[in-house]
């Protein structure tokens, strides 16, 4: 295979990667989100968020993806870029590295909203208590 055949497949086999793995983040934590979301007193809420949770993972996981630029745009020929392989390889590790870390960050700012969305849940519902771990509990199972 050529090194600009390579250069394509290979961009588009890791954006395909990329992809699937936001979809894999999507598809793990959306059932305990959706019973989160159902909780909340404004079921409009709940709906907003159960329709937006996947697409900001799937975009974030793109956006990591397409962070990653290739240092010869504006300093090399293109024909001086594809003729190193190894530097390809290079850029698809980093766009995998930053998809991933972009992933993260989508999860922890979802979990800065569930906080929020925990919160309302119980200033709306004061009578619920919150279960509480006590020392002589932890890591025995209960009968």
């Amino acid at each position: 295979m050529a090194n600009e055949e390579f250069l394509i497949y290979s961009y588009f086999v890791v954006a395909v990667i990329c992809a699937c793995l936001g979809m894999v983040v999507y598809l793990w934590l959306r059932r305990p989100l959706g019973k989160i979301a159902d909780a909340l007193p404004r079921k409009g809420w709940g709906n907003t968020l159960k329709k937006s949770f996947p697409a900001s993972t799937l975009l974030m996981a793109l956006a990591g993806f397409l962070s990653v630029r290739y240092y010869g745009c504006a300093n090399l020929p293109y024909e001086k870029i594809v003729s190193d392989r190894s530097y390809m390889l290079t850029i698809n590790r980093q766009q995998i590295s930053e998809t991933l870390s972009s992933i993260v960050l989508s999860v922890f700012i979802w979990g800065v909203i569930i906080l929020l969305v925990l919160v309302a849940i119980k200033q709306a519902k004061p009578n619920v208590k919150v279960p509480e771990a006590d020392s002589s509990s932890l890591g025995k199972r209960e009968s």
